[in-house]
């Protein structure tokens, strides 16, 4: 798993990868644009790193003065990491990736925080919460089915002027069970 985790949890490849993953596919002029502070010569050098990956591919192309203009795609089913991956990496792995993972969140949650007033948050739907459960094993799994099935058609809607691109994170942490209370 280290290979394809430290690919997709490199910065400024997740970054490529969730502006392919937010709409419809893009140049990259237009992915110079939209991650703004990436130097041409690092966009290109990491679009090549996912391309050898099969993390994104090519879908079209487009004469532009002369010379031809790559339009890139993600490709979703590649970028899973599958639960064999994820049980033969490293505890010191698992975390330097869920640092990775973290950083990004922060980082993308600043830039909304700093481009909005707290007086939009509600209407754009921006927040955040921490929800400790008590669940059995089958009651864990028939939410992780409820969210899934949820997400699942989420994911698959097409952009339209009416919809706005939203990053949906999650994480279960498992705690230690302290049992039936003793009083």
């Amino acid at each position: 798993m280290a290979r394809k985790a430290d690919l997709l949890l490199h910065p400024i490849r997740m970054r490529i990868i969730q502006q392919l993953m937010l709409g419809k596919p893009l140049t990259t002029a237009q992915l110079l644009e939209e991650l703004g502070d990436v130097p041409q010569a690092t966009l290109y050098r990491h679009i090549h790193l996912l391309i050898e990956a099969d993390m994104i591919e090519v879908v079209d192309t487009n004469k532009v003065k002369g010379t031809e203009e790559r339009v890139f795609s993600v490709k979703k089913d590649q970028i899973q990491i599958s639960d064999k991956e994820a049980e033969v990496t490293s505890q010191e792995d698992h975390l330097r990736h869920f640092s990775a993972f973290h950083a990004n969140l922060l980082q993308l949650a600043t830039s909304y925080i700093t481009e909005n007033s707290p007086t939009q948050y509600k209407e754009n739907g921006f927040g955040y919460w921490f929800a400790p459960m008590h669940l059995t094993n089958d009651e864990f799994q028939e939410l992780i089915d409820s969210i899934n099935t949820y997400i699942e058609k989420a994911i698959h809607n097409e952009p339209t002027p009416e919809r706005n691109p939203r990053i949906f994170a999650g994480m279960f942490i498992p705690q230690k069970s302290k049992g039936p209370s003793q009083e």
